[in-house]
């Protein structure tokens, strides 16, 4: 058993945390298998996006509590390269994968659970949400990209008092720092929120929004003129495409004002 299920609605690939009764605890098992799925998904032209949440009330409460006291426990060398590599290797995969990831974040996200989540590209919380960077309380520092992750999100100061004071983030203020996009209401409606956001990336072109998403993600490690230089090439790429003779065909022919939609 891997502590993950998947299953498709039209190009939306649902990858999803399946350990209700261990309220879907992250196992190295469990890591390694969202990596392996996450680039499953990016190989198959069908899907065009994914949406990454937890069966039932909760996303996560975050590493296994078991596999933890495994690696403390263990006289394996390896053991804790073994647990960092596989919680590394799946949020890497969320950062960089060529498809839009959405979130779906219900109930508890704590830990490790928490940065899966901050990896996504948007998050759709629940108004229930519990959002805790609970590492300091365990004691142990932040792990699985937190320092990275946070301070990117919400700035320095908030990120640190995210991750010193180890606070619980309900959905209103996770929404108001920028944690999450949106809250939906219940888990229900938050999955079928989630869901419908990643089923409208879906019409979009395949490649511009992957290099959109990489272009973004680029830019956030990079000086104004790296940026900028990364850019150029991705535009170049995408000017050459389809797509954009056809989007620029639109709109010299189309005679219609824009939308309020197409104006925000």
């Amino acid at each position: 058993m891997t502590g993950l299920s998947s299953r498709d609605e039209g190009r939306v690939r649902i990858l999803a945390f399946d350990r209700p009764e261990k309220m879907n605890a992250i196992s190295i098992a469990t890591a390694q298998a969202l990596t392996r799925e996450l680039k499953a998904a990016a190989s198959d032209r069908r899907i065009g996006a994914v949406v990454l949440t937890g069966v039932g009330a909760n996303f996560s409460a975050g590493g296994d509590v078991q596999s933890i006291l495994d690696t403390i426990d263990s006289t394996d060398r390896f053991a804790e390269a073994d647990l960092m590599t596989a919680f590394h290797d799946a949020l890497t995969e969320i950062w960089t994968s060529r498809l839009p990831i959405v979130a779906a974040v219900s109930g508890i996200a704590y830990g490790a659970a928490f940065n899966l989540a901050m990896a996504c590209d948007l998050v759709i919380c629940s108004d229930d949400v519990k959002f805790c960077q609970v590492f300091v309380r365990r004691g142990v520092i932040p792990d699985a990209g937190a320092a990275y992750l946070l301070q990117r999100t919400v700035g320095a100061h908030r990120a640190k008092e995210l991750l010193l004071r180890a606070p619980v983030i309900g959905a209103q203020r996770a929404v108001d720092i920028g944690l999450a996009n949106e809250s939906a209401g219940d888990a229900e409606a938050t999955m079928t929120r989630a869901v419908q956001v990643a089923a409208e990336m879906t019409e979009y072109d395949d490649f511009v929004i992957a290099m959109t998403k990489k272009a973004t993600n680029i830019a956030s490690d990079q000086t104004l003129h790296g940026a900028l230089a990364h850019e150029s090439a991705l535009q170049s790429a995408t000017l050459l495409g389809n797509d954009a003779a056809a989007g620029f065909a639109r709109f010299r022919s189309d005679k219609q004002p824009l939308t309020h939609q197409e104006t925000t």
